[in-house]
């Protein structure tokens, strides 16, 4: 029987993944930092193009490249080989929900907020379980998740609005742009996102895609950790390893396999 054709709702995000992530830029070195403290490789869920993997590759670590996007994996591997890192990482595209490292890592990570990817709490916790038996005992599982912000999503539901812009290989202007949309009993986010693509002033095309989040609050995430075993070792509000308090938007949570 012929595998059903889906579309990939990430595919169209492969030409502006790495300008989208620019303002969280500092995760790289963060993540980078940790994976050379491990002997390797190094599991990386939601690998996207690489924008992570292949720092880290540079510095020498192996890693385990694994997203559901087969798009995002053929521009990963593309980059790999231009940076002369291709044979540090392998790419392999599966769910998060079921992918198992064989044999199990010191560290998984799961960068820019991979992790909301996961809508019920069935797939957070299947997820987590998978990650706890790719890790030997004493492996740690980090990710980064925003920290939700209730003024913010009243102010931002269902208003298009700028994601900073760039000029692309072929000289023209891009603009970047977000709509979200938010079900607070469901703890979803719906999010739009588009590029407009110009020619000086004049639009010449517009491109966008779409796909759903679900919002996790702190004590929520603490709370599915120790549910799947795992003992929360630290927490962060930046890739700084600031203390997660005061205006902090973002949440790193550090877990450890017992």
């Amino acid at each position: 029987m012929n595998k059903p054709i889906t579309f990939d709702p990430y595919s169209i995000l492969v030409d502006f993944y790495d300008h989208w992530a620019k303002p969280q830029s500092e995760d790289i070195p963060f993540y980078v930092k940790r994976a050379a403290a491990v002997k390797g490789p190094v599991v990386e869920l939601g690998a996207g193009t690489g924008r992570i993997a292949i720092p880290i590759a540079r510095a020498g670590q192996d890693v385990i490249g694994v997203d559901l996007s087969g798009a995002m994996l053929t521009e990963a591997a593309r980059r790999a080989a231009a940076e002369g890192v291709v044979d540090k990482i392998t790419f392999i595209e599966a769910d998060m929900r079921a992918f198992v490292a064989d044999p199990p890592v010191e560290l998984v990570i799961v960068p820019f907020r991979g992790f909301l990817h996961l809508l019920t709490a069935d797939d957070q916790l299947a997820a987590l379980a998978s990650i706890r038996r790719s890790l030997v005992s004493g492996g740690r599982l980090i990710l980064n998740i925003f920290v939700p912000d209730p003024e913010t999503q009243v102010a931002l539901n269902g208003r298009k609005t700028s994601h900073g812009e760039f000029v692309d290989e072929r000289g023209r202007r891009c603009e970047m742009w977000g709509l979200p949309e938010y079900d607070v009993t469901s703890q979803r986010l719906h999010l739009r996102v588009g590029l407009d693509i110009y020619d000086g002033e004049r639009l010449l095309d517009t491109i966008e895609t779409a796909f759903d989040l679900r919002v996790i609050y702190r004590y929520e995430f603490e709370h599915l950790l120790v549910r799947a075993g795992f003992e929360v070792e630290a927490l962060y509000g930046w890739f700084d390893e600031r203390p997660l308090e005061g205006d902090a938007r973002e949440q790193i949570w550090v877990a450890r396999k017992p």
